[in-house]
């Protein structure tokens, strides 16, 4: 997966694609500047990766369904 940084006339956006360039996720928001958008991408890729490390932390009898 990778993020993309877009341009759409004065405004900046990121989306994240799969291996095949398919959308995942993308910002709901603009932004004035593309990095202030890169910089948003960033701080949901954190989010999303300490999410994934409580999915870890979980109890080895738990299941996921």
């Amino acid at each position: 997966m990778h993020f993309e940084i877009l341009r759409a006339d004065a405004s900046w956006a990121w989306v994240l694609l799969n291996d095949a360039n398919e959308t995942i996720a993308e910002s709901d928001q603009i932004y004035p500047s593309a990095a202030q958008a890169s910089a948003a991408a960033l701080a949901f890729a954190h989010l999303v990766a300490r999410a994934g490390q409580s999915l870890t932390a979980a109890p080895s009898f738990g299941t996921l369904l």
